[in-house]
């Protein structure tokens, strides 16, 4: 069938038929038994198309047919043939095909370049490993001016992005570091230091306790000396005394009513 449909090899191309009809004369004696058969061979197995005409007893003469069918893709029609069984020959025969053909314009661009189309499957690696190349700069006039400009931005951005992620990082490890998370002893300490001042401190001469100390002195004597007298009474205090008493039976006499 090569032959006969057109070229659908390439992916965006799609043949489907539809239909066919075929003619032929058949030359044979008169009253013999004959029976022709039109096929088309099925790429999946048996055969996708089969007609039997049946000449037994008959005479020879030419025969015309046409049939219609739902669509079928192209790639299931194998070899046709037309086949005599018993008496008879084949002339003449001719075998039409109804088909259509569907080229998907973006299919093929695609398929030739995935730059074609941004639309493309692909289209955004494939920009990609393009611009990756690409040596010097575009010009305002090349069709992939603004997406370069953009690649080159957001490559400034990554840039950016990385060297802040690097400096947060940092950051918190020495926050870390500065809480102790992971400090040893001797990051804590320097223990070159601590062994100085311990050979200074054993390098001072042994003290004496205090109270191995002697203060000189002598006995303490009383020279104050209080003389027996009478003391005056406080006749202010008295007097307040006397009101306090007075103002009690006062307040008394009141309950005892």
């Amino acid at each position: 069938m090569n032959d006969i449909l057109p070229d659908y090899s390439m992916p965006w191309i799609t043949v489907q038929i539809n239909g066919l009809s075929y003619i032929y004369t058949i030359e044979k004696e008169d009253g013999s038994d004959s029976v022709v058969f039109v096929r088309n061979k099925d790429t999946n197995g048996g055969y996708i198309f089969e007609e039997r005409d049946d000449w037994s007893g008959k005479s020879g003469g030419t025969i015309r047919k046409y049939f219609r069918f739902g669509y079928s893709d192209a790639s299931r029609w194998g070899d046709g043939s037309i086949d005599v069984e018993g008496d008879g020959a084949i002339s003449g025969a001719v075998v039409v095909y109804n088909y259509k053909m569907d080229v998907d314009d973006t299919l093929m661009k695609c398929t030739l370049t995935p730059l074609a189309d941004p639309e493309c499957p692909g289209f955004s690696d494939a920009l990609a490993n393009f611009l990756k190349n690409l040596e010097g700069e575009l010009s305002i006039d090349d069709p992939f001016y603004d997406e370069w400009v953009q690649a080159q931005l957001d490559k400034e951005v990554e840039l950016k992005e990385e060297e802040a992620k690097e400096e947060k990082d940092e950051e918190e490890s020495d926050l870390e570091k500065d809480l102790g998370g992971e400090n040893s002893i001797d990051a804590m300490v320097d223990s070159g230091k601590q062994a100085e001042m311990l050979a200074a401190l054993s390098a001072v001469p042994k003290i004496e306790s205090y109270y191995t100390v002697e203060i000189q002195g002598g006995v303490y004597e009383e020279t104050l000396v209080l003389e027996d007298a009478t003391l005056p009474d406080n006749r202010r205090a008295l007097r307040n005394l006397a009101s306090d008493e007075t103002h009690r039976s006062m307040v008394r006499s009141q309950y005892d009513r």
